[in-house]
């Protein structure tokens, strides 16, 4: 089963090197920081996974919200453009956790207030329960 944990390090990787291949490296914040505020940094928010099935199948998917606070907090437009670019194609084809490739649902939606880049989207999987006990083929009758 993944747990939020891994998809938030895993993500963490992601984005850390998506930035810094975009020469924007930047530090990960990791708590709710109100002030005073690193700049060049991001902060992930990964919501409670959720999921929809059987007990030997189901459907999980967890909402995540990526915040990138640039350098210049008074005219960052084009480090913001830059790092929704980067971050944008490098989660384009999934998140990888546990061998298992958490693909973005539908579109990943950039948006920007003016001197803080947010970066939303939706990670979706199936969980298959473990099987257990013999299999056909190695059955032994009577």
């Amino acid at each position: 089963m993944i747990r939020w944990k891994e998809i938030d390090d895993a993500l963490g990787a992601v984005v850390s090197a998506a930035l810094g291949a975009a020469e924007l490296p930047a530090g990960r914040i990791r708590d709710d920081v109100k002030a005073p505020l690193v700049r060049r940094s991001y902060r992930i928010d990964v919501g409670q996974t959720d999921g929809m099935g059987t007990d030997d199948y189901a459907e999980t998917g967890c909402d995540i919200e990526i915040y990138f606070y640039p350098a210049d907090g008074t005219r960052p437009r084009d480090e913001l453009n830059a790092a929704a670019d980067a971050i944008r194609t490098a989660l384009r084809e999934g998140v990888t956790v546990q061998d298992v490739v958490l693909i973005p649902e539908d579109d990943i939606t950039c948006d920007a207030d003016g001197e803080t880049l947010a970066v939303m989207l939706r990670l979706t999987w199936i969980e298959t329960a473990e099987e257990t006990g013999e299999f056909m083929e190695e059955m032994v009758y009577g």
